[in-house]
């Protein structure tokens, strides 16, 4: 069983397995997954936690390796590396005391250098798949979103007709066309190379919000979405209302191509456990297709499945 800052307990579920058909043709394609960063994979259970999903990426033909330093420019700019996965990254934390007053001063994990060599990597042709980190008081990742001209609302989006919890401002949506949460237009879908895998529901778990351009937006949240925001050590919100964020967006940047998730737990496999309740709002929710949403954005990201 693992904890999760704030409050919110989960345990592993490892049974799952999505079926689908590989991709027929062959390719050597290698997916990066920053770990030397305080992302999912920098603790000792974060590969348990994402395990069907690191299972889907190798049964597609992609071989798999992990970061074991900064993510430096040669080591992003070349043949052997194809999509580079950064999995949630909350802010660093230092504390400030002098005795008399004392705060929290909040910094990027991401240095300067490595948010310049990302960006050259994706506009030479390379692919990001960006989780932001679930919780508010500011993302680890927001140098990195302002990059590529991403606005970030670092907090809850809460939309009282379309949660599906019992209470508070942080909960679950069901998104599907129906409700106009689920963007069936976007590239990643239209160009599937299977189209059963194209999903009917998404969960999501609550999550930032964020906005790009329209024509962008994977999974938008609905209109008159409020982004509640912890104001530092106060009991109490900053509001914004709008109808234009998302929580899943993606864009084609140079020769290479982004997808931003706000729910870093959307693809996991793991059961929130609330109230007595075990929830299954990832990638084996019976009564959601988030496997399918992730094999076709890994497709689309890695441009198998173009233009």
């Amino acid at each position: 069983m693992f904890a999760q800052k704030p409050t919110v307990e989960a345990e592993l579920e490892e049974d799952y397995r999505y079926s689908f058909k590989p991709v027929e043709k062959k390719h050597n394609m290698t997916v990066m997954i920053d770990s030397i960063h305080n992302t999912i994979y920098s603790k000792p259970h974060g590969k348990q936690t994402a395990r069907e999903m690191l299972r889907i990426i190798e049964a597609d033909g992609f071989n798999i390796k992990f970061s074991g330093e900064k993510l430096l420019e040669n080591q992003l700019n070349n043949l052997n590396t194809n999509l580079l996965i950064i999995h949630g990254m909350p802010n660093n934390e230092k504390v400030l005391d002098d005795g008399t007053k004392k705060e929290i001063l909040y910094t990027s994990p991401l240095s300067t250098k490595e948010i310049s060599n990302i960006g050259k990597f994706v506009f030479k042709g390379g692919s990001l798949l960006l989780f932001l980190s679930h919780f508010p008081e500011g993302s680890g990742a927001l140098p990195l979103v302002e990059a590529f001209q991403v606005k970030l609302r670092d907090g809850y989006a809460y939309q009282e007709q379309h949660h599906t919890s019992e209470d508070g401002i942080c909960g679950h949506f069901v998104m599907n066309k129906n409700n106009e949460m689920l963007n069936l237009k976007h590239p990643i879908f239209k160009n599937s190379l299977e189209k059963k895998t194209i999903p009917k529901n998404v969960r999501f778990y609550c999550g930032a919000a964020i906005f790009r351009n329209p024509e962008d937006v994977i999974l938008p949240f609905p209109k008159n979405t409020i982004n509640y925001t912890p104001v530092i050590g106060e009991k109490k919100y900053l509001e914004e209302n709008s109808s234009s964020y998302a929580g899943m967006i993606g864009f084609e940047y140079g020769n290479g191509r982004v997808v931003i998730c706000t729910d870093q737990g959307i693809f996991r496999s793991l059961n929130l456990l609330i109230k007595d309740e075990k929830i299954a709002v990832t990638i084996h929710d019976p009564e959601a297709d988030n496997a399918g949403l992730f094999l076709n954005t890994l497709r689309w990201l890695t441009k198998l499945q173009n233009p």
